[in-house]
This record gives C-alpha cells, sequence and structure tokens, in this order.
C-alpha cells in the first residue's frame, strides 16, 4: 500500500527522467523556468527519491562529523564550511545534505545551502515555535524529529519518484493539507518514457487544433470520481470570459498523459479522452468532454488528471482555462486528503542523536533512533516495506518495522502507536519498541494507490490483497 536506484546504475541507465536521488520537485523542465500552473499551492508534497545507501548506518556513522554540526550549529553555509574545511563531502552525506535541506528550508533562492535548495519549510522562515529557524539558528529537538520524519519517508529503494502526502496531527502547521493537486508531469519510474505533451515547445508543423497534438500543454488538476461512471468535463465558466475555446486531455491517475500509445504508458497512467472545447460552440468544437472513471484495481474512487492547451501551438492558453467535472461522485479539483487516501505507516526518531554508537551491521536502514511501522492495510507488510526501503533484502533493518496499530496477524504483535485506529486517521505518539519511548513528531504517509511504492504490480499483489490488475481498457 500507503523514494531510489543508486547514482551509479540510473547513470549507466542513461535515461531520460532517471532519477538521481536529487529531491528537486521537477516543476522546472529542461532548465527553462517552472511552468506556472493557475491557482496552485506550493508544492508541499514531497517525492521520496532518497537512495536508502544514505540513510545506511555506516553511512551515518561515516557522516557523524556532518550529523554532529547540523544537530548543533544553523543549516546554512558557514556552518558547514566547518566540516568543508577536512575535504568535500562523500556522495552519500552530499545526498543526505540535500534531503535535508529540501525537508528543513524553505524554497528561497537566497538561502541555499551547499548549493541546495529548501522545499518543503518545515523549520523555515515561517515556522511556529517549537521548529523555529534552522537557517538561523541550531535546531530544536522538534526541528531535528519532524525533519528526520520526512527525510525517512523520502527513501525508496525502488528508483523511484512518487508523489507523498505526508500527514501529522502535532506538526499540521507546518505539514498542512492541500485544498487541490497540481498534475505530475512525469512518470515515476526511472526509465519510462517522458510525458512529451507537457514539453513547452512543439516542433514546426505541428496541426492547429487537433487534440492529439503531443506537446504545448499545461498541468492543471487531479479529480477523483466512482470506477466505471461516466465523468463528463465541461469548461470552467470563467475560462477566456466572453468566450474561448480550448484543448483538454483527461489522463488515468495523478500524472499527465499523451495521446500516442507508443510506447505504451505505464499501468498508473494513460490517456482516458481528449477533444477542444469551447464556451461559445465556435465549429471543430464540443461543450463538453466525456470519459468512463478507470478502475484502479482498489476499493475507493480513483483518480483522473486534467492538462489543457491552446489549439494553436504558438498561441496562449484563455485566461483561467480550466474545467468543471460531473458525474457519479466526481469531484474536480479534489483535494489532498481525497486524492490520496491508502496509509502506508508512520516514520519518525531522530537521526542526528546517537551517531557515535558504532553500527552492528553497517548496511542496515532504520538505525539507531529511526523507526517506521505500518498500517492494518497491508496482508503482508514486511513484503512491503522490504520491497520499499531495501529492495527486497528482508535482513536490512536495524530497527525492523511494527505495527502503527492493531494489524490483524495472528498472532498479534503490541501497536507501536497509542493513535490512528481508525482508517484514514494520522498516527501519534509511536515508539521504537513496545513500551519504548513515545515519538511526538511523527509522519504519517498516505499515498494515491497501493502499489505506488511497490518494485511491480505482482509484488504489491503479494502485500496488498486487494489489488487486481485493472480491466483490460481502463
Amino acid at each position: 500500500m500507503k523514494i531510489v536506484t543508486p547514482l551509479l546504475l540510473c547513470a549507466a541507465a542513461g535515461a531520460a527522467g532517471c532519477a538521481s536521488g536529487e529531491p528537486e520537485d521537477g516543476w522546472a523542465e529542461d532548465g527553462a523556468p517552472p511552468e506556472l500552473v493557475d491557482d496552485a499551492p506550493a508544492p508541499l508534497m514531497p517525492r521520496n527519491n532518497l537512495t536508502p545507501a544514505a540513510l545506511s548506518a555506516g553511512a551515518l556513522w561515516e557522516n557523524r562529523a556532518l550529523l554532529d554540526v547540523l544537530s548543533t550549529s544553523p543549516l546554512n553555509d558557514v556552518s558547514l564550511a566547518r566540516v568543508l574545511a577536512a575535504g568535500p563531502l562523500s556522495p552519500t552525506a552530499t545526498q543526505l545534505l540535500r534531503y535535508i535541506v529540501s525537508c528543513a528550508l524553505d524554497a528561497d533562492p537566497d538561502r541555499r545551502v551547499a548549493g541546495s535548495s529548501g522545499e518543503l519549510g518545515l523549520c523555515g522562515a515561517a515556522s511556529p515555535e517549537p521548529y523555529g529557524d534552522w537557517y538561523e539558528e541550531a535546531p530544536s529537538t522538534a526541528c531535528q524529529e519532524v525533519v528526520t520524519a520526512c527525510v525517512l519517508a523520502r527513501v525508496n529503494a525502488r528508483g523511484k519518484r512518487v508523489r507523498l502526502s505526508v500527514r501529522s496531527d502535532e506538526d499540521a502547521a507546518i505539514l498542512p493539507l492541500l485544498p487541490v493537486v497540481p498534475v505530475e508531469w512525469e512518470y515515476r519510474d526511472p526509465v519510462a518514457p517522458r510525458i512529451k505533451s507537457l514539453t513547452t515547445h512543439c516542433a514546426d508543423g505541428v496541426a492547429v487544433g487537433h487534440p492529439a497534438r503531443d506537446c504545448g500543454w499545461s498541468r492543471r488538476f487531479v479529480g477523483t470520481c466512482q470506477p466505471g461512471a461516466p465523468v463528463v468535463l465541461k469548461p470552467r465558466a470563467s475560462a477566456g470570459g466572453g468566450g474561448s475555446h480550448f484543448m483538454v486531455r483527461a489522463c488515468k491517475g495523478i500524472y499527465g498523459c499523451d495521446h500516442a500509445t507508443a510506447p505504451s504508458p505505464p499501468w498508473y497512467a494513460g490517456l482516458l479522452a481528449d477533444g477542444v472545447l469551447s464556451t461559445d460552440g465556435r465549429p471543430g468544437t464540443t461543450g463538453e468532454l466525456s470519459f468512463t472513471c478507470p478502475h484502479p484495481g482498489v476499493p475507493g474512487p480513483s483518480s483522473f488528471a486534467v492538462i489543457v492547451a491552446p489549439p494553436d501551438p504558438a498561441g496562449t492558453l484563455p485566461a483561467g482555462a480550466d474545467v468543471t467535472a460531473s458525474g457519479a461522485a466526481a469531484q474536480y479539483p479534489a483535494p489532498e486528503v481525497a486524492v490520496f487516501r491508502f496509509r502506508e505507516g508512520a516514520f519518525y526518531g531522530n537521526l542526528f542523536s546517537n551517531v557515535h554508537s558504532a553500527p552492528p551491521v553497517p548496511g542496515a536502514i532504520l538505525s539507531n533512533r529511526q523507526y517506521a511501522c505500518y498500517s492494518n492495510d497491508w496482508t503482508r507488510p514486511m513484503v512491503h516495506f522490504t520491497d520499499r526501503l531495501c529492495a527486497g533484502d528482508a535482513a536490512c533493518f536495524g530497527n525492523t518495522p511494527g505495527p502503527c496499530r492493531d494489524s490483524g496477524v495472528v498472532p498479534a504483535p503490541t501497536p507501536l502507536c497509542e493513535s490512528g485506529t481508525l482508517p484514514g486517521q494520522n498516527y501519534r505518539d509511536c515508539a521504537g519498541v513496545a513500551g519504548g519511548t513515545r515519538w511526538e513528531h511523527v509522519v504519517t504517509v498516505f499515498l494515491n494507490h497501493p502499489c505506488d511504492l511497490a518494485s511491480d504490480p505482482n509484488h504489491c499483489d503479494a502485500a496488498y490483497a486487494p489489488f487486481v490488475p485493472p480491466p483490460a481498457g481502463h
């Protein structure tokens, strides 16, 4: 249920869109300025594409000088100069630092650290007490713990870049739920084809007004619908004011898509419908676009993504070009809480403490004071967690994950968290071991689909029983 291949493997593959182990959000393409999604919030939903090697017990031991400085100093270049004076950072230290900066600081170009940008701002300029501004002062305990939870949640041993919904009752002020979810601009698999339609420029000679065009589209938002039910999209009343037309494409899941089917899209994405919509009934256009809500293979609503484009590839979109949706349980745009419904588990601890404890197993993940627990949505939870965090190595854990709450496993292990009993709730007050110290700053991870972090749907089927392959054509 509910973050990448090592850098050398990725480089050897030479694949477009190959995950680099860097936390950048991907709003910019090919070095161009970011394409702004109308009315989109700041990208507060992280991707999980941190290689586990950067958080292995051996790497943290080797990088303990860096962690010592970070735990007692402001997160800026002046503080890091004390570490860099001894020589350049190792590859694992460089990657770990990028993710710490990404979780902790704001996306402020004037506050870059060692060339890395902030993203989520959990301990940023506007963070309230008890978090503080890590750029200006040494991190509080609350800051260290919430950043640890954020970094741990972003580990994936399978080379993917998967969008997560990270939630926390204690830290709700710095992890707000978003009212809309912008469409993903690239597929998550490191070797998956790029979404050509979301490239900015079109080659000369591209047909005008043809919705099958696979270039020059812009992202809008994600909606939800009832699987198998018809959904109807119409131009939003504000689009273009007195009359306008624009192309609309609906795609499966939370990703943009191409009209072309070769190469075939991954199982979690693909075309649903496209056409040219107008607000004034001009020839060659229609007032609505219909499609059948896709089957996700799991219980509950499904997701669809909307992208738009001007009919003329050299033209511009009408102001406010977007759609409304109608149909059984259709909601567009849908909020984060509705799009990301599958509760994976929780992450918590403090990777900045106890760093001088020599690791008994250097390759172990979740070592020292780093922990994870799994939700009761999983029928074989350790199949999922070893796939997600350890690439299938069942002996990889320093601290083996346990059930966050009652797991349904017989005999039942002792739950690690004091709350989160009901489906959809966040976990709180979790311990590393049953009866151990309770951690206050716990991040619960929710996914759009239970197989998002799995190596493949068949592997997911072994861990999450309700999953079945979607019907052909869906």
